[in-house]
């Protein structure tokens, strides 16, 4: 990226607003304006003197815009080469169901699974309520780690009702679950309803997406209906703040 691809908006010292922030979004529209770049492509950014010289601001105050960028997911640094802007933010749709894998080999992207833990266990009581299920009756509990192109991208730990799904553990859970619901259970997702809430990563989850403790990070809630109404998954699934936006359509009544 040069200089003149750079919005040319200048620092306005005159409005309450941070400089650096406002660098921040002059830095954001004009990344928003590039091209996405092919696959082996890299796009730098302009040096922090550079970058200094046409913001006339400190160095220091360069860093921090650059700083809330990297945060962001737009940029990334590499050390002793320069600060490169990242690839698309993904925008997954939350209009309708969808199976993860399915999604992945729709961008041309290629799915991995790594199945963690699967066990059978008495659940806690609001995943019990969410399910319809009657006191004693036991779920399969199924920890995955998602990936794509061989980076980890979201972490899944998901509930399903034992009397549901009969020997789940003995199928194979590297792959679709959608294809197991409708090919050995006979299962069709119709709707469902998801919470989404966003907080910093723990210790173990950043180490599983390979990202910084405390980066931010998505944290969805959903409970899956089939054809018939009956819930048949309690989903948790945290996907990476760095390269994901959610994308909703939206109609009036």
């Amino acid at each position: 990226m040069t200089e003149s691809q750079i919005n040319p908006k200048r620092i306005n010292k005159d409005l309450p607003v941070p400089y650096y922030y406002q660098i921040v979004q002059a830095l954001r529209e004009s990344i928003a304006d590039l091209e996405e770049p092919d696959v082996n492509e890299k796009i730098a950014l302009p040096s922090e003197p550079e970058l200094s010289d046409l913001f006339s601001v400190n160095r220091g105050t360069i860093r921090h815009a650059l700083q809330v960028l990297e945060r962001e997911g737009l940029i990334y640094r590499e050390k002793g080469k320069g600060t490169f802007v990242r690839r698309r933010r993904v925008e997954m749709d939350l209009s309708y169901l969808c199976s993860t894998t399915d999604d992945m080999k729709s961008r041309g992207w290629k799915p991995g699974t790594e199945v963690i833990s699967v066990d059978k266990v008495i659940p806690r009581m609001h995943i019990r309520t969410s399910l319809n299920l009657l006191e004693g009756d036991k779920v399969w509990e199924i920890f995955r780690i998602r990936s794509a192109n061989g980076e980890p991208i979201s972490l899944q730990r998901a509930f399903y009702p034992e009397i549901l799904m009969p020997e789940l553990s003995e199928k194979e859970l590297g792959g679709s679950v959608y294809d197991i619901w409708k090919n050995v259970y006979g299962i069709y997702p119709h709707e469902g309803e998801q919470t989404i809430r966003t907080r910093p990563a723990t210790r173990e989850e950043a180490s599983l997406l390979a990202i910084d403790e405390y980066a931010p990070i998505f944290e969805i809630t959903r409970i899956t209906f089939d054809i018939n109404g009956t819930p048949f998954e309690y989903l948790i699934s945290i996907w990476r703040g760095d390269r994901y936006d959610f994308f909703v359509r939206l109609s009036s009544r």
